[in-house]
């Protein structure tokens, strides 16, 4: 197209873009400017979906333990897989990094909608509350990210199952609007939801009965021959998962003080928690830029990397398919030699000869089509190369913790997992002290 003709065609364009508008301006002369929202403004405000749960008589504690980062393991063994990690392109660090933030980016999306009462992260699945959302990272490369949460009660009744999945966008980070946000929250914010969904179906019997079981379970911590009766366990399934189911079968008086002092320990240790949660704040503040970063970079290098290898695959295709178009030729290259020798005829040799001209070209284009997919490959593993070094970029882990309790200083050092046990085990020295009160311990 010259340039003139460009410019013709950009002219008609405009003037039937004129026509219209001003057809359109004719059409609704009548009809006053609008500036601003097209649709008058309400000041009525839509009904929450979460507010049957915000206006509950009784609102359930959440726990949500440090995600499993799902790594691969060796067949009947809780050993991990080191080459199937590799080969899915897993950083053990940064999954065990994500394994901490996942945890922190459900417990912020359940708790903004204040339809619980506290919502904390804890290390592992080993402490008292109500509600345990247990969370597995199923994949996470910077675009595609997906994951598992179980929804288990303090009964034991898992009341749910569910895995999710999100995509980003390539040109996610490229939007200025998207600047200061989560490429991954739509994940967290179908993992809110679902949990959401499940609550909403316990009526306030079901959620009393919770809240007790939670209670007795942890009395029977600390006293199982004194609050061991109160409970009753069987195995049950769902979803080809086996757990205990804990049934009550009584309450302790409403006077009963070992019971009464057993409730303080436990908020002594709830203490701990929310203090620890301190712990998992600023390890998220700290993590979140790296981590940012790390899918800044990576999310064009994965993109890069599909391309490869959808490249790498076709070239690969192109020259095995051309290999076999040569091998045809040739065989009717022969044939046709065979016949022409035979009977003499000109065209049967032209013909052979076409063939055997074809089968040539035929393998050279394939000996070049797999030696470009070679060099695909090559590229492929660049890629590769970039990704895991920007993922090798985030190790942070939590520090240390010191705990105040009754004029004493405790000192809790490790990681949060040991942190934790450390203070229950103190929680439950001053328990057995206090029960034995004559007995050195």
């Amino acid at each position: 197209m010259t340039s003139a003709h460009f410019t013709f065609l950009i002219l008609g364009i405009a003037t039937l873009l004129l026509s219209a508008c001003q057809s359109t301006t004719s059409r609704h002369s009548n009809t006053p400017l609008l500036v601003g929202p097209s649709e008058p403004i309400s000041n009525t405000t839509a009904p929450s979906k979460y507010k049957k749960l915000q206006n509950a008589e009784i609102f359930l504690d959440v726990a949500v333990p440090t995600f499993s980062p799902g790594f691969p393991l060796l067949k009947n063994s809780t050993e991990i897989d080191y080459e199937e990690l590799d080969d899915s392109g897993i950083w053990p660090q940064l999954r065990r990094t994500e394994a901490k933030l996942f945890a922190v980016e459900t417990k912020n999306a359940l708790e903004e909608t204040k339809a619980f009462g506290a919502v904390r992260v804890v290390p592992n699945a080993n402490t008292t509350a109500d509600i345990f959302v247990l969370g597995k990272i199923l994949n996470s490369d910077s675009e595609q990210v997906g994951m598992q949460l179980t929804v288990v009660d303090s009964t034991g009744e898992v009341l749910g199952i569910k895995s999710f999945e999100h995509e980003v966008s390539e040109s996610y980070f490229r939007d200025q609007r998207n600047k200061d946000k989560n490429p991954y929250q739509p994940l967290f914010d179908k993992g809110r939801d679902y949990v959401l969904e499940l609550l909403s179906k316990l009526d306030t019997e079901t959620k009393q009965k919770i809240k007790e079981t939670a209670l007795l379970r942890y009395a029977r911590y600390y006293s199982p021959e004194a609050y061991g009766s109160y409970l009753s366990t069987e195995i049950k399934k769902k979803q080809g998962q086996r757990y205990y189911k804990f049934e009550l079968t009584g309450l302790p008086a409403e006077d009963d003080a070992m019971l009464a002092r057993i409730e303080d320990l436990r908020a002594q240790e709830l203490l701990f928690v929310d203090r620890l949660q301190d712990q998992y704040d600023t390890f998220y503040a700290e993590t979140s830029d790296a981590y940012e970063q790390w899918q800044r970079e990576t999310l064009p290098e994965i993109a890069a990397r599909r391309e490869a290898i959808r490249n790498r695959n076709i070239k690969a295709g192109v020259g095995v398919g051309l290999a076999i178009l040569a091998g045809i030729l040739a065989s009717e290259s022969s044939k046709d030699s065979r016949d022409a020798d035979r009977t003499g005829s000109g065209t049967e040799r032209a013909k052979a000869g076409a063939k055997g001209a074809g089968a040539v070209i035929a393998g050279l284009g394939s000996i070049y089509a797999v030696n470009d997919a070679f060099q695909s490959n090559s590229e492929l593993k660049v890629q590769n190369a970039i990704i895991e070094e920007k993922g090798q970029a985030v190790d942070l882990s939590v520090s240390s913790t010191e705990m105040k309790f009754e004029d004493q200083v405790i000192e809790l050092q490790g990681t949060a997992t040991e942190q934790y046990l450390q203070w229950k085990q103190h929680l439950r020295k001053i328990y057995e002290l206090e029960a034995t009160p004559d007995v050195q311990l």
